[in-house]
């Protein structure tokens, strides 16, 4: 179902690419969801994605380089929150898994880093990631779970 504007708020946050900026943006995150209806776990998967696509683009598209925007625009419609993670700097070469190196069932052996997108497509419903005109752009969107299977 399409939503009426009037429907839709929209937040629009900026950060700098800072490692410990990320940790304020998933408590940004936390905050504007919890007001919008979603459970407890709905608000705990918004966040994480929130944080692990953000941490993606100070890490990765900027190298860890502080003084370059990341960019997060939260839209909270009535069945669901799109959340917007854009930034200017090296493009994802491909929107993929990550294929753990080792058994994922031993958790000793797990790979520190690289399951990021991997958590994102397990807590989000929809992900979907482009790259044009020198902005990378990650779309997100998890659905209320009250109202995702009546299409209210």
């Amino acid at each position: 179902m399409d939503s009426s504007r009037a429907d839709i708020r929209t937040i629009h946050l900026s950060t700098d690419s800072r490692l410990e900026n990320v940790a304020l943006v998933g408590l940004a995150v936390r905050g504007i969801v919890s007001g919008a209806l979603f459970s407890e776990v709905e608000i705990h998967h918004v966040e994480v994605s929130v944080v692990e696509a953000v941490n993606n683009a100070v890490l990765h598209a900027y190298r860890g380089e502080p003084g370059h925007a990341v960019e997060v625009t939260l839209s909270l419609h009535p069945d669901r929150v799109e959340c917007v993670i854009s930034d200017t700097g090296a493009p994802m070469e491909e929107l993929k898994e990550h294929e753990p190196d080792k058994d994922p069932a031993d958790r000793r052996n797990l790979a520190e880093g690289g399951r990021g997108l991997a958590i994102i497509r397990a807590a989000m419903d929809e992900v979907v990631y482009g790259s044009q005109g020198g902005r990378n752009v990650m779309k997100m969107t998890k659905y209320r779970s009250d109202r995702k299977d009546r299409g209210l």
